[in-house]
């Protein structure tokens, strides 16, 4: 029996919801609308908020905390689908979560994923209408405040799934060295813990805002496993949700749709600057890493080479052949590696870890093949260095003159995303 609720019933739950440390500041949005979520919650600076359905996250926003409580504003999408959204707020000290569903109406565009029933009202002067639920002839209520326990660490936790199937072979975790790093013309790298045979978990830090990112899966074959990043809170996201039956009158509708779209309007410049939607765009976000720094852990490279010093050759291969000292390629159980060597020590025999722009590279073969004139500085470092639970001889990182991976797709099987890290 599909469960049935009205203006009224939401208004009650409103009023329900004020009595708790969570209020929301209408009984129901339409797609486009602000929504503004006040939390009380103790010892805690900051508190995230999202909006979601069955499927994904819907939208989102991140906000202070002032000596107990906090307000933000979650822009709602205009191509939002109708129908009923939980909404999560959280803090990370405070290990909970506290839900509530929040009706949302698109009266502009309407989608196969809409889950509601528009019942019109004439003649009324309020939009308090009661629907008896069919179950019981009782309204319809829900569990507005139900605490989720999550455990906590410092900095931020990101999870992904891996596909530890690859050639008709199967991967444990032992392995699978899965990687998340940043996109960008310094290396912010970190090496995961896989959980099981498909689960991995990076606990990041020092990052902030929207980054471009890339999720790997390496194995020892030279390949990455598909990886898939899924969120950390994955377990507060609604698995059903109610259908909604939308009991309105036409002018309190219109009403709120024009102030909806004079909104828009307003808000649409600001969102212009700060949309993502291109590598470019991502290079030039605040909090992205663009601007170039050759530190790794506080340490300069050994070596350090500016190409535009140098003749410009094709490929990468031809440049570390020709003149880049201290830096071979060598195979080690049938896979290309690069191996690096100190001023007067011999080739390693432990490879070194490869990156360009930030990202590490797996398939050397194909590095070794790019056009080297778009590269600007090749960086060497020859130490051992320890990213996780990977131990590397050397570090070789390659930075392009854009610093966002140009003409260099990332590889097969990893992820490319643009992902916002708290504040």
């Amino acid at each position: 029996m599909k469960k049935i609720i009205s203006l009224f019933t939401a208004l009650m739950l409103t009023i329900n919801f004020y009595a708790s440390d969570l209020e929301i500041d209408r009984p129901w949005y339409l797609a486009g609308e602000a929504m503004k979520v006040t939390v009380k919650i103790d010892n805690e600076q900051i508190a995230y908020a999202e909006l979601c359905d069955k499927e994904s996250l819907a939208a989102c926003t991140v906000f202070g905390i002032y000596e107990g409580k906090g307000t933000g504003i979650v822009e709602l999408p205009e191509d939002i689908h109708s129908g009923y959204y939980q909404l999560n707020v959280y803090s990370k000290g405070n290990a909970k979560v506290y839900s509530c569903l929040v009706p949302v109406i698109n009266v502009i565009h309407k989608s196969n994923a809409d889950a509601i029933k528009w019942v019109k009202i004439e003649g009324k002067d309020t939009l308090s209408y009661p629907i008896a639920n069919q179950n019981n002839g009782e309204l319809y209520n829900f569990n507005l405040t139900k605490p989720v326990e999550l455990r906590e660490v410092e900095g931020h936790i990101v999870k992904a799934h891996v596909n530890n199937f690859l050639d008709g072979k199967k991967f444990s975790a032992n392995d699978i060295r899965p990687s998340l790093s940043i996109v960008g013309k310094q290396i912010h790298y970190f090496e995961g813990k896989m959980l099981n045979d498909t689960t991995a978990v990076f606990y990041t830090y020092g990052l902030r805002g929207k980054q471009p990112l890339v999720l790997s899966a390496a194995t020892n074959t030279g390949k990455s496993l598909p990886i898939q990043m899924i969120s950390p809170y994955a377990c507060i996201f609604p698995q059903k949700l109610p259908y909604l039956y939308f009991h309105y009158q036409r002018q309190e509708v219109e009403k709120r749709s024009k102030e909806m779209q004079l909104h828009q309007i307003a808000i649409k410049p600001e969102e212009k600057e700060a949309t993502i939607g291109s590598y470019a765009d991502a290079a030039t976000e605040e909090g992205v890493p663009m601007n170039y720094d050759p530190h790794l852990y506080d340490k300069l490279p050994d070596l350090s080479y500016n190409l535009d010093e140098w003749r410009q050759f094709h490929t990468i291969h031809e440049t570390l052949t020709e003149y880049v000292n201290h830096v071979k390629k060598d195979e080690i159980k049938g896979v290309t590696h690069l191996v690096t060597r100190g001023e007067v020590a011999n080739y390693d025999k432990w490879p070194a870890m490869v990156f360009i722009d930030g990202m590490p590279v797996i398939d050397i073969d194909r590095l070794l093949k790019y056009d080297a004139r778009r590269i600007h500085y090749i960086n060497i470092y020859s130490d051992k260095f320890t990213f996780g639970n990977g131990v590397y001889k050397g570090v070789v990182s390659f930075i392009s003159r854009s610093g966002r991976l140009t003409n260099y797709p990332p590889e097969p099987n990893v992820q490319y995303l643009v992902y916002e890290f708290p504040e």
